[in-house]
């Protein structure tokens, strides 16, 4: 082989390389399919979606209070209910979900996958690889019903204490209280939960994946949009500083946030940045004397 062959299949091999490194770039990729209109926030702005589409980390997401939708990725169907607040997030072993409130289903036909679903809530953390489960969450407690496949637990700040439930287990935590786990669900969890939830979910994303929509016409976003997720006890929430500031640049917002800095208080350098160091004087250095003695 010649260096000009050898140099023909770099190239071949290099692009190779970079079309499946895309391909798998995008397979963890959510398409949002809503039923009624969803609210997304993508960095700084906020859109009102009501057609399918394509889904980016950071994301927020909230469905109407008579709305509903879908998450649906490679082998992965969840189902938002009515009045839900979620979030794509990102792990280091695979896609992850910051579920601020509300209901999700979580359907994951993959039982060769090598990769956890996180999911976040304020007071419980849950890894899925395969399997179903029903989840509520809000601020101060969460429930889930696994029904299949198996769900591993862990209390948020305390990722080393694991503790893994397999199907047809109910487990149940409030702030500040341990873990209750057992094979019986609430009677509250059992009549709050959506009733399509107790179907098993179906994947809707497939038929439109070639009309995906490109968000357009949005609003920046206002201390009201955002409330909910800048106090919320969630991983998530470390960077929202960094990504929101700019939005601390300009009233109401920054007067906002200023009004509620007790629940905010990493936001605090942010309005009251400390004086900046006074600089230092440079100093001549002193030159030595000579000892020598003039003759």
């Amino acid at each position: 082989m010649n260096a000009r062959t050898t140099l023909q299949a770099l190239r071949i091999g290099f692009a190779i390389a970079c079309l499946c490194a895309l391909q798998s770039a995008r397979a963890g990729q959510y398409i949002l399919v809503p039923e009624g209109t969803v609210t997304l926030i993508r960095a700084t702005t906020v859109f009102n979606v009501d057609a399918p589409i394509a889904l980016e980390q950071g994301d927020l997401l909230a469905t109407a209070a008579q709305g509903s939708a879908q998450l649906e990725s490679d082998g992965t169907t969840i189902g938002l209910g009515a009045d839900t607040h979620i979030a794509i997030d990102a792990a280091p072993g695979g896609d992850a979900l910051a579920l601020l409130s509300g209901w999700i289903k979580i359907a994951r036909t993959r039982p060769d996958a090598t990769e956890s679903l996180s999911i976040d809530t304020a007071t419980l953390d849950g890894a899925m690889r395969d399997g179903a489960a029903v989840l509520h969450a809000s601020r101060d407690a969460t429930s889930l019903f696994i029904e299949t496949g198996a769900m591993t637990l862990a209390l948020p700040g305390h990722a080393d204490v694991r503790q893994t439930l397999d199907g047809d287990h109910y487990a149940a935590r409030e702030a500040g209280k341990p873990l209750d786990a057992s094979t019986r669900p609430a009677p509250a969890f059992i009549a709050g939960m959506p009733l399509p939830f107790r179907d098993p979910l179906v994947a809707l994303s497939t038929p439109v994946k070639g009309k995906l929509i490109v968000a357009s016409q949005g609003r920046p976003a206002t201390f009201a949009d955002l409330a909910g997720w800048l106090s919320a006890p969630l991983g998530i929430r470390r960077g929202f500083v960094a990504r929101f500031r700019p939005l601390a640049e300009r009233e109401p917002f920054r007067s906002q946030v200023r009004q509620n800095l007790r629940d905010l208080p990493e936001w605090r350098r942010v309005l009251c940045p400390p004086p900046a160091r006074p600089r230092r004087r440079a100093v001549a250095p002193v030159q030595a004397q000579s000892t020598e003695v003039e003759s």
